[in-house]
């Protein structure tokens, strides 16, 4: 039986969770009303400030704050195709407010050979005990919050997050445009 959380229960699991939580992004993009007006701004313009102006206020960024500072942890790796889609590009320009927060952000390549023993979906780990798996509708807005907590699927999450975790490059070391760095 598929358990599903409502947005509310789901926004409830960053409050709750005792130790870790560990997010995998797979998508070139996400359609999140609350990010548009950042987003659009950002294209017009390259210009950051209303992400950061946004970072200071934000329920998010004071919820990884609090965390960070009752010392757990905040981790994700985006997998991104190169050349980097806008939304992407938003993301990766404006990564830094987050770092500021508490996250620790790293980012590979789609090109990298580990990306094929990754799974098609994003998802979010919390506690290394139970799994939340995003669906997203045909626009790439988030619809549906699955709940997985069935050992040996939570294992394979844990085992992902693994091997995404070791060959992800840290925010502060990724550079887009840099000549493909995983040729042999």
């Amino acid at each position: 039986m598929t358990k599903l959380l409502t947005r509310e229960e789901f926004r409830r699991q960053f409050l709750d969770f005792e130790h870790t939580t560990w997010k995998l992004e797979i998508r070139d993009r996400y359609n999140v009303s609350g990010e548009r007006e950042e987003f659009e701004y950002w294209l017009r313009t390259g210009d950051t400030s209303l992400e950061e102006k946004h970072a200071r206020t934000s329920t998010w960024h004071r919820n990884v704050r609090r965390a960070r500072d009752a010392g757990k942890l905040w981790q994700r790796v985006r997998v991104v195709s190169e050349p980097l889609s806008d939304y992407i590009r938003w993301e990766h320009a404006a990564t830094r407010f987050n770092e500021e927060a508490g996250e620790d952000i790293r980012w590979l390549p789609r090109h990298h050979p580990v990306v094929g023993e990754l799974p098609q979906h994003d998802f979010w780990l919390f506690d290394s005990r139970w799994v939340c798996v995003l669906h997203f509708d045909d626009d790439d807005v988030p619809h549906r919050y699955e709940v997985i907590d069935a050992p040996a699927a939570v294992a394979r999450h844990c085992r992902w997050r693994d091997i995404a975790w070791r060959y992800a490059i840290p925010h502060r070391e990724y550079a887009p445009d840099a000549p493909d760095r995983f040729s042999t």
